[in-house]
C-alpha cells in the first residue's frame, strides 16, 4: 500500500467503515472488521480503550453493559474478564459467542489491507495520558502500522501528545459539538492534519475555508443515500459509515451517471 500521506492526496474520496461494517455485524469485532474489509473499504475506524491490567482492546464504550453481556467500567476490569464476554449476541443471535478483540488481534487482521482510523477516547486520566498514548503508539510501530493510519479524537489535548510522541503520526481533529470556529483555526491550534465533523456540522463555509486551507475533510456518520449526495456536493473528501459497502456501491453509482 501506498502510505497514508499519498494515499489521500492520491483519493479524491473514500469510505471509511465505522468500527467495522457495524451495520451488518456488532461493532469493534473481528467480524464487523472482516466484513469491513470484505467489503472494500479503504480504510476502517476503531476505538480502544485500556483494561484495568493495561491491555489495549477494541472498544468504544467506558463500560461493558450496551455491547456485552457484562457490567462495570472497562478500566476496572481485567482483559480476561472481558475475553470471557459475550460481544455479539447483543446485535444478533448469529453472531454469539464473538468476543471483544484486542488491538493487537486487530491490527493483525487489518495490516496490508486498509488503512487505520483510531479514534482516541476523551482523556479522563490526564496523569496517565501519555505513558497510554505513548504504549498506544509503541504497539502501532510494533506492527509498521505507523504510515498507515491516522488518529482521531474529540479530545484535541490528546492529538497534541500524539505530535508530542512522534510528529510524523497523522492526526485528524473531530470537531467538538457547539465550536464555532472555522476548520483551519481548530486543525491548526492543534497541529492536526485533518478535520472531521458530523454530517449535521458540514456547511459550505467550513468547506470553503478547509479547501483554502488545503485541508482534507471526513465526515460523519453517513448511512443514507442522501447525506452521501450533500457530502459530495459539498465536497468532503470521506465519510464514516455503518454500511459501507453500500455508500460505496452508491458513490460509484454517481459518479458514472
Amino acid at each position: 500500500m501506498m502510505t497514508m500521506r499519498d494515499f489521500v492526496r492520491a483519493t479524491p474520496f473514500f469510505v471509511i467503515a465505522h468500527r467495522g461494517a457495524s451495520g451488518h455485524a456488532p461493532e469493534n469485532t473481528l467480524a464487523a472488521l472482516r466484513l469491513a474489509v470484505a467489503s472494500g473499504a479503504r480504510m476502517i475506524e476503531l476505538d480502544v480503550q485500556f483494561t484495568s491490567d493495561r491491555k489495549q482492546i477494541v472498544f468504544h464504550d467506558h463500560v461493558l453493559g450496551r455491547t456485552t453481556n457484562g457490567h462495570g467500567q472497562v478500566k476496572n476490569t481485567t482483559f480476561e474478564t472481558i475475553r470471557s464476554l459475550d460481544a455479539g449476541a447483543w446485535f444478533d443471535p448469529s453472531f454469539a459467542g464473538e468476543r471483544v478483540p484486542s488491538l493487537e488481534e486487530a491490527l493483525a487482521l487489518l495490516r496490508d489491507h486498509v488503512y487505520l482510523n483510531i479514534e482516541l477516547k476523551p482523556i479522563t486520566d490526564r496523569q496517565t495520558a501519555r505513558e497510554d498514548i505513548a504504549d498506544l503508539v509503541a504497539t502501532i510501530k510494533r506492527f509498521d502500522y505507523e504510515q498507515y493510519m491516522v488518529f482521531s479524537s474529540f479530545d484535541h489535548d490528546a492529538l497534541r501528545l500524539v505530535k508530542d510522541i512522534d510528529p510524523l503520526l497523522h492526526t485528524v481533529a473531530l470537531n467538538v459539538p457547539h465550536d464555532n470556529r472555522p476548520p483551519s483555526e481548530v486543525v491548526f491550534s492543534c497541529g492536526a492534519d485533518g478535520f472531521g465533523c458530523s454530517i449535521h456540522e458540514l456547511t459550505r463555509a467550513r468547506m470553503a475555508d478547509a479547501n483554502a486551507h488545503l485541508i482534507p475533510v471526513g465526515v460523519y456518520t453517513v448511512n443514507t443515500i442522501e447525506d452521501l449526495r450533500t457530502v459530495i456536493t459539498l465536497g468532503a473528501r470521506a465519510v464514516v459509515s455503518n454500511y459501507p459497502d453500500v455508500i460505496m456501491e452508491a458513490y460509484e453509482r454517481m459518479r458514472s451517471a
